[in-house]
């Protein structure tokens, strides 16, 4: 199974950064994975959004490999226990599924055509987060899911 962690924009925050690299590096030991970043584009004229939206969804579509199992991360998505994420994963690695990407929006969020396109929208919670900690509670819990599936003491 490969994973790709699709973001916009590049993390910024140095402490932020140093988590998630803690994290990628946990996670890159269990499973092969890649962190992928599209540019986000840059805050203008707020009746430009959707335009900005319409050019950030094509960087997207340029990442997306053909076939992937697509988890777009969004507010209005589906609230997972890590057992039960931990479960989804299970199940799509007995389907065969090979591939699975992980995407965290920028500031402005999923454009509303690739949200549409994901095959699971998740939330990780009704609280609202800046993206770069989102990112990190991703690879924690991602993390957490690979350690219940594989029996290793980090969730207990």
């Amino acid at each position: 199974m490969r994973i790709r962690f699709l973001w916009i924009g590049e993390t910024k925050g140095d402490c932020y950064r140093e988590l998630e690299d803690a994290y990628f590096r946990r996670v890159s030991k269990l499973v092969s994975c890649e962190r992928i970043f599209v540019p986000d584009l840059k805050k203008s004229d707020p009746r430009s959004v959707a335009a900005q939206q319409d050019r950030e969804s094509r960087l997207i579509e340029k990442k997306l490999d053909k076939g992937t199992f697509l988890v777009a991360l969004d507010e209005t998505g589906k609230e997972l226990t890590s057992v039960q994420l931990a479960d989804t994963l299970r199940t799509l690695m007995n389907r065969g599924v090979s591939n699975i990407t992980f995407l965290v929006g920028g500031f402005m969020g999923i454009p509303s055509t690739i949200l549409q396109k994901s095959d699971l929208r998740m939330s990780l919670s009704r609280l609202t987060f800046p993206h770069e900690l989102a990112r990190v509670v991703l690879l924690e819990q991602f993390y957490r899911s690979l350690s219940i599936i594989k029996n290793l003491p980090y969730h207990r």
